[in-house]
């Protein structure tokens, strides 16, 4: 019997006969920038993943030229409110939910990076199996500029994969990564040519969609135990309170605003006004 998939606008869904599900972030025209409902519309994704039987790997990628450029600020705007802040913290509940959802997951994800991975998309590539990226893309989480703080439990992978020095440079400097150092701190497992990532990704997508399931369910419990669970998704829970936290107030909503007249102003040749 087919199976059928969600049926989504803002993320793309292909389901391989391997049982590789690849999900492709659906806005090139704004380098696949995440509105709210493309946290809601992952989410979907993450909760098909675990509800089905039918799906072995799940792979990660951008369509167009950017993996994804992180939060759309634009859309991020709600006003300094009692319900703009209740938007806020149902947005947050949301993000933190889909997180959980990464952190759990019943299969192996693969993220396919074809380009800049900015920000929530960044950090969400260290709770994932496996990671390959063309050998020109870039990483950076802009969180300390907007005021923010890490997410997607960055706040201990970072320090693990990358080391706590080249972290903290990272998350609280905003320190622009390339694939080839993010490969060389072991971030990144496997560089390719830009027109060989996705024959590079399905060929290790499918070979471990072929293998013994059992082998590699036990596997990853075994990688990704119990404590090593429970321990991500408390972070997961203490860094979106602390986001939300940051995301109301106004140091963060002045900062915003200034990162988003800046972009405003270098995409019309202009200075910016603020």
């Amino acid at each position: 019997m087919a199976v059928e998939l969600p049926k989504l606008q803002l993320v793309k869904l292909t389901l391989h006969k391997s049982g590789v599900l690849v999900m492709a972030f659906n806005r090139p025209e704004n380098m696949n920038s995440m509105l709210p409902e493309s946290y809601a519309e992952w989410k979907q994704v993450m909760e098909f993943v675990h509800a089905s039987d039918e799906i072995r790997v799940l792979v990660v990628t951008g369509k167009g030229p950017a993996y994804s450029a992180g939060q759309d600020l634009k859309s991020s705007y709600v006003p300094a409110t009692k319900d703009g802040n209740e938007i806020v913290r149902l947005r947050k509940n949301v993000t933190c939910e889909l997180t959980r959802l990464i952190i759990t997951s019943p299969v192996p994800i693969i993220g396919a990076v074809n380009g800049p991975a900015i920000g929530y998309a960044c950090t969400t590539l260290a709770l994932f199996d496996l990671v390959v990226s063309i050998d020109t893309a870039i990483f950076r989480t802009p969180f300390a500029e907007l005021a923010f703080c890490p997410e997607g439990c960055s706040s201990i992978t970072f320090p693990r994969i990358l080391g706590p020095i080249v972290a903290n440079d990272m998350l609280l400097f905003s320190k622009t990564m390339t694939a080839k150092e993010m490969h060389q701190r072991g971030f990144v497992a496997r560089l390719t040519k830009p027109d060989e990532l996705m024959h590079v990704t399905m060929k290790l997508a499918n070979e471990l969609a072929g293998r013994s399931q059992t082998a590699i369910q036990n596997s990853r419990l075994l990688i990704r135990n119990r404590d090593l669970v429970d321990e991500l998704v408390q972070v997961n829970e203490i860094e979106m309170d602390e986001l939300y936290r940051r995301m109301i107030s106004d140091d963060a909503r002045q900062a915003v605003a200034r990162v988003f007249a800046r972009i405003q102003a270098k995409r019309n040749g202009t200075k910016p006004k603020i």
